[in-house]
């Protein structure tokens, strides 16, 4: 299995530098690309990741104390599946085939290019969401898919977005403060982005917890349950040497520095600098109760995958830009699968 996801990154690659001499075929191979990964995605081996042997004991189980755990979606996916066989993989077909190509038709909308958005997505988010956190990854594709609409000030159909994504994952919740980000940075909005990383990273080493400040009983009864679980160990801690903060960080800062080149080629620019901040400033307000933290960085760090390809507009000739988002892809490939080893290949 090791091999495919190496050949495929290195196809991926090929064609992000081939992409002018496909001419039409390109969108043939891009949609092929697509169906590739859902297929590979949906019939994976059962334990090579994380979850796969969760998802699986709460399709199969009568009881009513595993369904408590997962949305509603999942259970009504899972009846379906259930109404004609047992085997779990159909079910992770059902999402792999909403989360992928949800994805997939929200890049076209954001990106002038087929395959460069595709090496930052396979280096990290196929793997995360998709092959992983399977509920996470449709409601991250719903994000991705509302990007464009924010960006027009169409709130009503972002909501709409935000609603679908609900369905599939209660974290998806944290959708909803983006409604009330406009898609131009102001000059306060320009300095909290290059202050999030300097200030964060002091209330990360401080433990502080914004959230658990706020006067909500139920939420705080849900953090203080967070952190139990974090101290006996069910949980990693997170670390300032997580590499997906920095790279957000960087490409924060050059954004703004070529701000006025992107912006011209990238019009919801302003929209994609501020939801990359909101999901690191959730990362360090909330690094107290890790696994809240993390997923809420992940899932709303989607939108790197519109926003990382930015950096092609900045430099002559473009084969520059391209050789930077394929070496920022491969860093989060070597880390996503050889460093953090989010899957177990002797599983395959």
């Amino acid at each position: 299995m090791i091999f495919f996801f190496i050949l495929l990154f290195i196809f991926i690659v090929s064609l992000i530098f081939l992409e002018e001499y496909l001419g039409d075929y390109k969108k043939y191979v891009y949609w092929g690309i697509c169906i590739i990964m859902i297929l590979f995605c949906a019939f994976r081996t059962i334990g090579v990741d994380p979850d796969s042997e969760s998802y699986e004991e709460i399709f199969k189980s009568n009881e009513n104390n595993p369904k408590l755990l997962v949305e509603f979606s999942f259970l009504f996916f899972s009846e379906i599946v259930k109404g004609f066989t047992d085997d779990v993989h159909y079910l992770f077909l059902i999402y792999a085939i909403l989360g992928i190509t949800i994805k997939f038709y929200a890049l076209r909308q954001l990106s002038p290019w087929y395959f460069l958005p595709l090496a930052i997505y396979f280096g990290n988010y196929f793997i995360l969401h998709d092959f992983i956190q399977i509920r996470a990854a449709v409601a991250s594709g719903m994000l991705l898919l509302a990007i464009k609409p924010l960006s027009e000030g169409n709130k009503k159909k972002a909501i709409v977005y935000f609603l679908i994504a609900n369905v599939f994952h209660y974290s998806s919740f944290a959708f909803y403060p983006i409604l009330f980000f406009s898609n131009d940075l102001s000059k306060i909005w320009r300095y909290a982005l290059i202050a999030i990383v300097p200030v964060g990273a002091v209330l990360f080493l401080l433990h502080y917890d914004f959230f658990s400040a706020l006067p909500l009983p139920y939420i705080q009864e849900k953090i203080e349950m967070y952190k139990a679980l974090t101290e006996r160990g069910i949980f990693d801690e997170l670390s300032l040497k997580n590499v997906t903060i920095w790279i957000q960080y960087a490409i924060i800062l050059y954004s703004l520095y070529f701000y006025d080149t992107i912006l011209e080629h990238c019009p919801a620019l302003p929209i994609l600098l501020k939801i990359t901040a909101y999901s690191m400033a959730c990362f360090f307000a909330l690094s107290s109760i890790s696994v809240v933290a993390g997923r809420l960085h992940e899932l709303l760090g989607i939108v790197e995958l519109a926003l990382f390809p930015c950096v092609c507009y900045t430099l002559r000739p473009q084969y520059y830009g391209k050789i930077a988002v394929c070496m920022i892809g491969l860093i989060e490939f070597v880390f996503t699968l050889f460093i953090w080893e989010l899957l177990d290949f002797a599983m395959a």
